[in-house]
């Protein structure tokens, strides 16, 4: 402030120190124009913070160094540095095979192919079994579903074989039967099976082992309708490789697959298999839940002796088994429905009626039929003696038989309707059967010569793959017909693609059926460098090799860093100690601007040497925001030590300190000056936080200097 504003502020102010500035001088015993002038600052509440101030760096951290983890060619690179890189993205490739991204938790290090035990085939069918390559039973051992689901993956991701096994051939050709259809001039289809995946040419040993012994057990010797009866085989000792066991099933119960067709529990399979290394298998058969009044039945489970002179396992003690399904249905009643044999029928044929119970009755089920349509009686089919018929007692349907009359007459379809009528019980009586939701039955009967049967198909199939081959009828045919055909070619059938009968069913009123001809893939093998195993996303840092370049095993191929940028600083040990996690702070990236806020999420305890061999110690920003910048980057930070809102404050010249405490002078109303004790405490540059010795509503003197009044006047 300048003296002419001082002298104004004292002028004034009036007597503020007029009267004892002016006896403070003339006590010096000559008379002056001398007067102290005084530099007043009114007390305010202001927010004052203590703020450290240090550097920064931004930069990305390296988190892994991706190997070649086989000799190898590099064939593609598919990413450049700065790129971030997703699960199942495909990021180079070796002698042709993609490396692609996965989650895991190890390296890959190994070949792998059906018999290798171990973590890795574990982690393998993990990764196969979670990207939707289903493995029912995933472990540490890799079977031949291991192979079909690894086959699959990598025929997704356009893997090439280069084994050395040739193209095989598969030819299917049509085979007469006179009696049923003729052999059109399209009657042979072609496939070529093409190899998938590279063959490992290494070699296996069996060793010599123990035979195991074999026992069965089930859960539950008794099982009503709903149930499910579990049978468990145990062996004492682990195969070294997957064993067989032949299983014949018998019993009065019934197997199937479907109740409607009388079947009483889900059909058994002739086989179980317990897994290389385990001890035990369980299947599972469910009880089905029927129509039917039934007595006591049962099912019987036994392990086939194997004969020869070098069988794979002995049987124990207990070796079959009887389960008990109680008698039930007793409350059950008959609701008839009626179905044809065909829609269509020629002339000359017989259709069949078949009328079904819903159940069996321990009594002959009487019922009535009617016959109507445009078909007529006698003409167009031979009238049947009676219109009741019976389902026998025990039994769960009868087969009603009309004759169709063939004629030379030239005419349009016709149609004949066999109806269930009503069951009129005498007075008094209950009913003895129920009408279902079908009781009536359409059939067309249509003229016309045997059907003639082509074959369509062919082409290539790669093994693991799928190919169909169709024979097509001309016409629907009026029965179920046995249709042969031939196989011949390079490939063996059932070692090469699964085993094919030679014959198929073409369903009664069906003009067409595809057969499938599923190839077995024998040359699928595991490459160590096909799966690259880090924490997606990751961000490429830098590709170390270039495409036509040949790799060594274990050369570095690129290296992976941090996705997004990390801010870190480092800091003196007298700054450390005032510093600790979660503290605030301002981030100035001095790129366009940007200051953002932050916190310390971690702080190193220990300390580095730096360049010029002092101590520092290292600790990391999280700021909040998206934000640019360049990796190695400086920036500023700013660290919040402590801070006081609205508090009172002074400047800092307006302190006095001494060893008797801190004072502050400050302006009476009657215009002395008087010191007044306070209580300092945050100091935040040129002004300092009042705790205690003042109200808010003072003025205090900043400064008191030494001014000539005439001339300032």
């Amino acid at each position: 402030m300048s003296n002419i504003k001082k002298i104004s502020l004292v002028i004034g102010l009036v007597a503020i120190v007029g009267v004892a500035v002016i006896i403070g001088r003339q006590s010096g015993g000559t008379s002056t124009n001398n007067a102290l002038l005084i530099t007043p600052r009114a007390v305010e509440r202001r927010d004052l913070s203590d703020v450290l101030t240090v550097t920064g760096e931004v930069r990305r951290d390296e988190t892994k160094k991706i190997n070649s983890a086989v000799d190898g060619k590099v064939s593609q690179i598919n990413v450049e540095d700065g790129d971030t890189v997703e699960i199942g993205d495909g990021v180079f490739a070796l002698d042709g095979r993609t490396a692609v991204a996965v989650p895991g938790d190890f390296s890959f290090y190994r070949e792998l192919n059906v018999g290798s035990v171990g973590p890795d085939v574990l982690q393998l069918e993990t990764i196969l079994n979670d990207g939707g390559y289903a493995i029912r039973s995933v472990d540490t051992l890799f079977t031949e579903e291991t192979r079909i689901a690894l086959a699959k993956w990598q025929f997704d991701r356009g893997y090439s074989g280069s084994s050395n096994e040739n193209d095989e051939t598969i030819t299917v050709s049509l085979a007469p039967n006179s009696a049923a259809y003729s052999v059109g001039r399209s009657n042979t289809a072609a496939f070529i099976v093409t190899p998938s995946v590279p063959t490992s040419n290494g070699s296996s040993l069996r060793p010599m082992v123990q035979k195991p012994t074999l026992n069965i057990s089930v859960d539950n010797e008794t099982v009503v309708e709903g149930g499910s009866v579990t049978f468990t085989i145990t062996s004492d000792v682990a195969p070294t490789s997957d064993l067989t066991i032949a299983l014949n099933t018998g019993g009065s119960a019934t197997p199937g697959d479907d109740p409607a067709n009388d079947d009483d529990y889900d059909r058994i399979l002739g086989s179980a298999i317990i897994r290389a290394g385990e001890l035990s298998t369980s299947f599972t058969s469910k009880i089905f839940v029927d129509n039917t009044i039934e007595d006591e039945e049962d099912i019987t489970v036994a392990m086939t002796t194997q004969f020869g002179n070098d069988p794979t396992y002995a049987l124990g003690n207990t070796n079959q088994l009887r389960v008990v399904i109680p008698a039930n249905g007793s409350e059950l009643r008959p609701l008839l429905t009626v179905k044809a044999s065909s829609e269509t029928i020629n002339e000359g044929s017989t259709v069949t009626f078949t009328v079904r119970t819903s159940v069996k009755s321990n009594r002959d089920i009487k019922f009535n039929v009617t016959l109507s349509g445009s078909a007529s009686q006698d003409v167009d089919f031979l009238t049947p003696n009676t219109d009741t018929y019976s389902i026998n007692a025990g039994a769960y349907s009868v087969d009603v038989q009309i004759q169709i009359r063939r004629d030379d007459t030239v005419e349009s379809d016709e149609d004949l309707t066999f109806t269930v009528t009503s069951d009129l019980p005498p007075a008094g009586k209950t009913e003895r059967y129920y009408l279902g939701d079908i009781v009536a039955a359409r059939v067309t009967i249509e003229s016309g010569d045997l059907p003639e049967l082509t074959l369509i198909g062919g082409g290539l199939v790669g093994e693991g793959r799928t190919g169909s081959f169709r024979i097509v009828a001309d016409a629907p045919v009026t029965e179920d017909t046995s249709v042969n055909y031939q196989l011949s070619g390079t490939a063996q059938n059932g070692a090469d693609y699964k085993a094919l009968s030679g014959t198929v069913i073409l369903k009664a009123g069906s003009s067409s059926i595809t057969v499938p001809i599923n190839v077995i893939n024998d040359d699928v093998v595991f490459k160590p460098s096909d799966m690259l195993v880090a924490d997606w996303p990751a961000r490429i840092g830098k590709v170390e090799v270039d495409e036509g370049e040949f790799v060594l095993q274990g050369n570095v191929v690129l290296s992976l860093t941090e996705p997004q940028f990390t801010i870190t600083m480092k800091v003196s040990p007298t700054d450390r100690a005032e510093l600790e996690v979660g503290q605030a702070v301002s981030v100035d990236l001095k790129v366009g601007g940007q200051i953002l806020p932050g916190t310390i999420s971690e702080l190193g305890d220990s300390a580095t040497v730096g360049s010029a061999g002092e101590e520092l110690y290292e600790g990391i920003i999280t700021v909040s925001g998206e934000f640019s910048a360049v990796d190695g980057a400086t920036v500023s930070i700013d660290v919040t030590l402590d801070e006081a809102l609205q508090v009172l404050a002074v400047p800092v010249a307006a302190v006095l300190r001494s060893a008797d405490g801190d004072e502050v002078r400050i302006v009476n109303d009657a215009g002395t000056i008087t010191r007044v004790k306070v209580t300092i405490g945050l100091i935040d540059g040129e002004w300092v936080e009042i705790k205690e010795g003042l109200k808010g509503d003072e003025l205090v003197v900043v400064d008191i200097a030494s001014g000539d009044v005439a001339s300032a006047a």
